[in-house]
């Protein structure tokens, strides 16, 4: 069973496939020319390949037969997911007269942000992911996976599903610091857990809320700081034009390609970004793109 989901102008597979795989690599599976990975619909779990069809579509296919409502289900999963249905023509065209940043942006142009559907999932993630570098991030986030989540095998090969909210609250704290969590953040995994399972959390509720609204509600939540809200908004709730003007990657990014002896500090950054409206958010993850170029390439 296939899906083939049609792209926009300028969507580039290659670039965005890349960074998955070289920063998720807790979710998807290369196989056989497609990346695979298993996920949830609304009626059960099941394990799903993307690739594409000469830059034209992606095509989605299924490991096993689907009704009518769970193919509708997984295209719009997956048209979210890979963003297929942003089109970044404006925002090249506007980013081409920059005179800082048009050169970062041409080296990037087709590399879209890949969101992740499932809100909870996008939530654990990024707090486990808190004040830890990417590797041993990930190597918490596979142990909790692989500990807590149910598991589809296919292709003989293990697919983890990420845990559910229902999952994770049932736990004790002593679970998660068994994974070399810290206490606090067991805490902040399980209490929010709880809190979505007893309806104090409603994720879902604030796709139509402003920026600022959601920031609010979130912060209101113990274990959620700006960095963690602000992550939710670009990757779970997929807004364009979010600034996390206090994030260290992007005042690294800045002090390199503006040559700043110092790091600039979050108002300096929203003084640098006051001309990247409405696309704030693709410029703040094609400049940490920039910084993870220049990590795997120093120059001499």
């Amino acid at each position: 069973m296939n899906i083939a989901i049609p792209l926009p102008k300028d969507y580039s597979f290659e670039k965005t496939a890349h960074r998955v795989k070289k920063f998720e690599k807790t979710t998807e599976i290369e196989h056989d020319g497609k990346l695979w990975r298993a996920l949830r619909l609304s009626s059960r779990s099941i394990v799903a390949g993307v690739c594409y069809n000469q830059g034209k579509h992606l095509l989605i296919e299924s490991h096993d037969d689907l009704s009518s409502a769970e193919k509708i289900e997984l295209e719009k999963w997956m048209t979210y997911r890979w963003a297929t249905d942003v089109d970044l023509s404006d925002f090249y065209m506007k980013m081409s007269k920059h005179p800082v940043l048009s050169t970062i942006v041409q080296e990037r142009i087709g590399l879209h942000i890949v969101r992740d559907p499932d809100l909870y999932e996008c939530l654990i993630r990024t707090i486990i992911s808190q004040q830890l570098n990417l590797a041993f991030a990930g190597t918490l986030i596979n142990r909790f996976i692989d500990q807590f989540g149910e598991k589809i095998l296919y292709m003989d090969k293990w697919f983890p599903v990420f845990p559910t909210a229902d999952q994770i609250a049932g736990l004790h704290y002593q679970d998660l610091t068994n994974l070399q969590m810290t206490l606090r953040k067991a805490e902040y995994i399980i209490d929010l857990s709880r809190s979505i399972v007893e309806g104090k959390m409603d994720l879902s509720l604030l796709r139509k809320k402003s920026n600022e609204e959601v920031m609010d509600y979130l912060l209101s939540f113990r274990g959620i700081g700006r960095w963690t809200a602000e992550c939710l908004l670009i990757f779970g709730y997929g807004r364009s034009n979010l600034l996390p003007g206090a994030d260290i990657g992007l005042r690294n990014a800045l002090q390199m390609v503006y040559n700043l002896k110092t790091r600039p500090n979050e108002a300096d950054v929203r003084i640098l970004a006051r001309d990247w409206g409405p696309y704030a958010s693709y410029v703040t993850f094609y400049l940490w793109d920039f910084v993870a170029q220049q990590k795997k390439h120093p120059k001499k």
